[in-house]
């Protein structure tokens, strides 16, 4: 028989927030922390065509807040996402790169109710004064079998400059996307919960062409088989570079328990991967963190550090706070 549970679905703080700060440091991936009351029931590349929109600069109005959801009837007027920005340096100065996750008004209200949908760009000469450029990456209209028909979030974007001799001597972009799609898991539920992770290439950061994973509704990672602790969805990519030939992928789910999990997968190419089980697990009853990580961000650290990695994540305890 089938398994239900129903709980407050927490995602990662870069996933569902209705704004984008910056903090001291650059980039703040966070935002408001906030728990969504969710029923999860457990259970080659393509050209991307999303309609441009003129740029439109968002000013700052309040500290710390840069972007925010649009004015009524904008791709991104309910909501605005997870969050992956980029710093690049030349000759001429610098650049930055804002990829998020979005949602507008008009989206399929049947869809999981978080802050995702199509992703968007939006682009800045200082990190703090933002162009929006409209959405890069739409929900799949063109193929009804894949994964993500529903809808769209951002995960994680690199930039593979050591496949420059593969492409012409061109540095590609790789988006770590995930979705949903038009299914639902039970009678009630919402469409698109049962989420997987894709990828897509770009060689400027705007235009995109999905690629199409090993499994046969297109993704890279999928969530894992009725009685496995990812069997609810996997979320959240986030890609570390661990060595040469040596992708590591970190996502997010829930357990069939309710509890918040962080795992891994691996590749040599990064595009196949290989589940490799929970990295972070909840922590002992009582504990601030019994119920898990809601949230969390990788980071590689300088050269004669303790640690080569440290992971930033919000504790959810036995109540769910």
């Amino acid at each position: 028989s089938h398994h239900h549970f129903t709980s407050a679905l927490r995602m990662p703080a870069c996933s569902l927030v209705s704004v984008i700060a910056l903090a001291a440091a650059h980039v703040s991936y966070g935002g408001p922390r906030s728990a969504l009351a969710s029923h999860v029931q457990s259970s080659a590349m393509r050209r991307v065509v999303a309609p441009r929109a003129a740029p439109r600069v968002v000013m700052a109005t309040s500290p710390g807040l840069v972007l925010a959801p649009t004015e009524s009837g904008g791709v991104d007027d309910k909501a605005v996402g997870s969050v992956c920005v980029k710093r690049f340096i030349s000759d001429e100065g610098e650049s930055w790169k804002m990829w998020y996750s979005a949602r507008g008004t008009d989206h399929d209200p049947d869809v999981l109710p978080i802050a995702t949908g199509q992703i968007c760009l939006a682009t800045s000469d200082d990190g703090v004064h933002w162009s929006r450029e409209g959405p890069v990456i739409t929900e799949n209209k063109d193929d009804w079998w894949w994964f993500d028909t529903a809808h769209v979030g951002i995960g994680d974007v690199q930039v593979m400059s050591s496949q420059a001799e593969r492409t012409g001597g061109v540095a590609m972009y790789w988006a770590y996307f995930f979705g949903g799609d038009q299914d639902r898991q039970d009678e009630d539920g919402p469409k698109g919960a049962s989420m997987s992770v894709g990828l897509a290439i770009s060689s400027n950061g705007q235009n995109w062409g999905r690629v199409e994973g090993e499994h046969p509704c297109g993704s890279i990672l999928r969530p894992g088989e009725k009685g496995e602790f990812d069997e609810a969805f996997v979320g959240w990519p986030q890609v570390i570079m661990h060595g040469n030939e040596d992708y590591r992928l970190f996502y997010h789910t829930i357990t069939p328990e309710g509890k918040y999990v962080v795992a891994v997968a691996q590749s040599k190419d990064g595009v196949k991967f290989d589940k490799k089980g929970p990295v972070l697990e909840p922590g002992k009853p009582g504990s601030f963190d019994a119920r898990g990580a809601g949230a969390r961000h990788i980071i590689e650290t300088p050269e004669g550090s303790p640690a080569k990695y440290l992971m930033f994540y919000e504790a959810v305890d036995e109540e769910g706070t």
